[in-house]
């Protein structure tokens, strides 16, 4: 039985080339929601302000991790699907050096995709700037720090790219919002960062998700291994130490879609500068 579910595992592994392969020359609008870091003078001078003012997110109940920073209230911006499912006391704010913050209240919009954590004790750290208007142009050459998956860092990571557009995407309730567009690597674990505008050192954007379309006939694939319980079962430990029962077509579409979160199209989307400043000032956060 064991060498049966090994194969299956590796005969999923295996149709994942193919659908990388779909993938690539598909157009589609399915985003992951989320490095290769660039060294550049511009870029790095905002070292030191992210290094003390950018945070890992740990979300235990959820099994997830994240990206958040400082904004000038006090308060820790971060993507809401990052947080979603979560109460304050699930999500810990962990600081460059070790140490833990727990969050004494959540505010957030999973329509534009932006939250607000609200620490039970002050952050002592210089806020990144946040800009007031999109005033940066298509071309532009931008930043992100944050904690991709696999990263195991005390300190953000660095990943540069370039304002390549703006899109629109329908939210979970139907809306419709717009987004930037980057061609920075965004990977699971960035969600939540900041993005930054180089020239002028002020966030212009929260990293929101990065692309990894797949066609329909895929997605509709892995919705049945994952709803299949049919086939035998075994049980599986947590990180955080809970046990989960599953069949071995569960493992195999949590391994695809592990595998499809790493595929990197150097794509990405961020929350508009405009939707950050209107859910601030709802939230009282800003005048």
């Amino acid at each position: 039985m064991k060498s049966k579910r090994i194969a299956v595992i590796v005969i999923g592994v295996a149709l994942l080339v193919g659908i990388v392969t779909v993938c690539m020359s598909e157009v589609g609008g399915s985003q992951i929601q989320v490095s290769a870091p660039l060294a550049t003078d511009s870029a790095g001078r905002m070292r030191a302000i992210a290094t003390e003012s950018v945070f890992r997110l740990i979300i235990s109940k959820e099994n997830r991790m994240g990206t958040g920073f400082l904004h000038v209230s006090g308060n820790v911006l971060t993507a809401a699907h990052v947080i979603e499912g979560a109460d304050p006391n699930d999500v810990v704010i962990l600081m460059a050096d070790g140490k833990r913050i727990s969050v004494e209240k959540i505010v957030a919009d999973f329509d534009v995709d932006i939250a607000m954590l609200i620490p039970k004790r002050n952050i002592k750290a210089k806020a990144l700037p946040l800009a007031t208007a999109e005033r940066c142009s298509v071309g532009a050459q931008v930043s992100t720090w944050g904690f991709p998956a696999g990263y195991h860092g005390v300190h953000p990571m660095l990943s540069v790219g370039y304002l390549s557009g703006k899109d629109v995407i329908r939210s979970p309730s139907g809306k419709t919002v717009g987004r930037f567009v980057v061609n920075a690597a965004f990977n699971a674990g960035n969600s939540g960062g900041p993005l930054i505008d180089i020239e002028s050192g002020a966030v212009i954007g929260l990293v929101a998700s990065k692309l990894a379309p797949l066609p329909s006939y895929i997605k509709s694939a892995l919705k049945a291994l994952k709803d299949d319980t049919s086939i035998s079962a075994f049980w599986v430990t947590k990180s955080d130490g809970t046990k989960e029962r599953i069949s071995n077509s569960q493992v195999l579409e949590q391994v695809l879609q592990y595998l499809r979160s790493q595929v990197q199209l150097v794509i990405g989307q961020a929350v508009l500068t405009g939707d950050i400043n209107t859910f601030l000032k709802k939230h009282k956060a800003i005048k």
